[in-house]
């Protein structure tokens, strides 16, 4: 699965770099994957932003994906118009989604391409309190 998913998330992603520089988007995915060893974590790793950042959709991945697989991008993709903390709220709900964003808000506050204002960092902080909870 995760072969498949890496094939999908690289063309998804393909001409996004960054915060504004010139480092493929892909390299953001793939540290957040390489955080797990196991397939089914590295599947939804990888393809963790392709719903909420790309032209991919559920449907699309439901026509290849088991239905746990599913669940847990849907879980971490936050939707138009939702408020970031009903968004984690909600996320919570999905135990498969909880780690990956984790690992997902840690490559973020890491990232050294990332210049993070205190207010965002903030936001980062408290997501990781209601995560880790």
């Amino acid at each position: 699965m995760y072969e498949i998913a890496l094939k999908i998330a690289y063309n998804a992603h393909k001409n996004q770099y960054r915060n504004q520089s010139n480092v493929p988007y892909i390299t953001h995915s793939l540290r957040v994957s390489y955080a797990f060893n196991d397939d089914f974590n590295k599947t939804v790793a990888i393809l963790h932003d392709v719903v909420e950042d790309t032209t991919i959709t559920l449907d699309d991945l439901k026509k290849i994906f088991p239905k746990r697989i599913v669940d847990a991008i849907d879980s971490l993709s936050k939707r138009d118009g939702e408020k970031h903390f009903d968004y984690i709220n909600r996320l919570l709900k999905n135990k498969d989604a909880i780690e990956i964003k984790i690992v997902d808000v840690m490559d973020n506050l890491s990232d050294t391409l990332c210049v993070v204002s205190k207010s965002m960092s903030d936001r980062y902080n408290k997501t990781l309190g209601m995560l880790i909870k």
